[in-house]
């Protein structure tokens, strides 16, 4: 696949992702726990971890995108998109201090099932030489 569309296709995954997580987080989202709406540091100590958790899915998504430098065959581009589409979404979920447990299993499964996708792609160069 061309270069430039399978880099597309991983950004409009994580751009998908996030407004599918907003969407969830408005539609479903009852308010915070109680605990959290008690303790404004600790929302904000919360709200700092889900940004770290962004920091990471931007990692993971430059990794990608340097990745997709190289032609890709379509079933590991899918694998890669759905995964960090799951994680994009989640992360839009735990925005709103919601099933905070729940929403960072589906980010941290989305980036292990992307770790598990690229650990088969054979266009990737083995991590150690046979030297």
């Amino acid at each position: 696949m061309d270069q430039i569309a399978a880099r597309a296709i991983a950004i409009m995954s994580v751009l998908g992702g996030l407004g599918l997580g907003t969407l969830l987080m408005l539609a479903l989202a009852g308010p915070a726990p109680e605990r959290l709406q008690q303790d404004a540091e600790l929302a904000g100590l919360v709200r700092s971890m889900v940004l770290v958790k962004g920091i990471i899915l931007l990692a993971a998504l430059s990794l990608l995108t340097w990745r997709l430098g190289q032609p890709v065959a379509r079933l590991p581009l899918l694998g890669y998109a759905v995964s960090l589409g799951v994680s994009a979404a989640a992360l839009a979920w735990m925005w709103s201090l919601n099933a905070i447990p729940i929403a960072a299993l589906f980010f941290y499964g989305g980036l292990i099932s992307g770790f598990f996708t690229a650990s088969r792609d054979h266009a990737l160069p083995p991590s150690r030489s046979n030297a």
